[in-house]
C-alpha cells in the first residue's frame, strides 16, 4: 500500500464535516499527512426559488468558506497542514477530476442519514482510482 501523505476531505455541510474530520485527523496525525478540505459549489440553485435570488451564489461561497474555516482551525488545533479548494460543479465529478492529486478521499456516504450510499459516495466510490474511505 501506498505512504498517505495527502488526504482529501469532503465537505458539503457542517455534519459532514464533522463526521469527516472526526476520522480524518487522527489518520492524518497518525500518518505525519497534510489534510485538504474541499466545497463544491453547486452548478445551479437546489430550486426554483432560490434561482430567482441573485444572492443565492453569495451565501453558498459564504457558507463554503465558513466551513473550511472552521475545518482548517480544526486541523491547526491538531497541528496537521490543512489547504482548502473552492470549486464549482458536480460533486461527484469534481472530486475525481481532484482525486489524482492525493493518496486518500474521505467522504460522508450520504449527508441525509441514510445507511446507504448517496449519489456523490456511490459515484466517487465506484468510479475513483484512490482509496476512498466513507463515513457513516
Amino acid at each position: 500500500m501506498k505512504a498517505v501523505k495527502k488526504i482529501l476531505v469532503a465537505i458539503g455541510n457542517e455534519s459532514s464535516l464533522n463526521r469527516c474530520l472526526n476520522v480524518a485527523i487522527p489518520i492524518a496525525k497518525g500518518l505525519d499527512a497534510s489534510i485538504t478540505g474541499i466545497y463544491v459549489l453547486a452548478p445551479l440553485p437546489r430550486n426554483f426559488y432560490v434561482a430567482l435570488e441573485q444572492k443565492w451564489r453569495k451565501n453558498e461561497k459564504e457558507n463554503a468558506q465558513k466551513y473550511l474555516d472552521i475545518a482548517k482551525e480544526k486541523c491547526e488545533q491538531k497541528g496537521i497542514k490543512f489547504d482548502q479548494i473552492i470549486s464549482k460543479g458536480q460533486p461527484r465529478e469534481v472530486l475525481l477530476e481532484h482525486e489524482k492529486e492525493f493518496d486518500l478521499i474521505v467522504i460522508g456516504r450520504a449527508d441525509w442519514g441514510s445507511k446507504l450510499l448517496g449519489s456523490v459516495s456511490n459515484g466517487v466510490v465506484s468510479n475513483s482510482k484512490k482509496d476512498i474511505l466513507l463515513v457513516a
